[in-house]
């Protein structure tokens, strides 16, 4: 009886993680670089940072394999509010200006808005297909004056393996390459130097 009651428990184990699948989260590391060079446009004028994640949650992707076997949400590690934070000081540094924490009283003021950031996966069995999109919008407000833009950025690759998965190098560039656009903005740069 013993036999016959750990074989129907074995059995119904298997069954739910066939039929529910298996479910795992991974983390990824944002970390974006900065590609723009050093400058001297900001002349040390202070500049107040504001970044809002504005995103429902942290989940960057939700995915499921066929059959619904395999199950992958895709998370970032840290707060990603603190690390634009810390990304954004680092780019106005490099282009000569002296930024500031958002609680500085300052007329010039630069907002840093996360809107978006998604993973999508395809599989292509034997391989899966990734594609990252990424928008944000960027605020200059001085002396009355306000400027905004949306930056997006769009990466896919196709035929990766799986064991590449989540992508956390194409997702970096994808969020790295933003980071340029943002900062060679000509048009935010002079609402943020004059």
């Amino acid at each position: 009886m013993n036999r016959i009651s750990l074989k129907i428990i074995i059995l119904v184990i298997l069954a739910v993680t066939f039929f529910t699948g298996c479910a795992k989260s991974h983390r990824v590391f944002i970390n974006p670089s900065l590609p723009i060079h050093n400058s001297t446009i900001g002349n040390q004028l202070p500049v107040t940072v504001n970044v809002i994640d504005n995103r429902p949650n942290n989940i960057i992707s939700k995915w499921r394999g066929g059959l619904n076997i395999r199950k992958f949400t895709v998370i970032s590690q840290g707060d990603l509010k603190d690390i634009f934070t810390n990304r954004v000081q680092q780019a106005l540094s490099k282009l000569g200006f002296s930024p500031k924490s958002s609680h500085s009283e300052n007329d010039r003021i630069f907002t840093f808005e996360i809107i978006n950031i998604k993973s999508r996966y395809q599989e292509a069995l034997p391989k899966m297909n990734v594609q990252i999109g990424a928008d944000v919008k960027a605020t200059c407000y001085n002396s009355g004056e306000k400027l905004s833009r949306v930056f997006t950025s769009r990466k896919t690759r196709s035929d990766i393996t799986p064991a590449s998965f989540p992508n956390e190098s194409l997702l970096n560039a994808s969020l790295s390459e933003i980071m340029g656009k943002v900062f060679s903005d000509s048009a935010l740069l002079v609402c943020l130097s004059h």
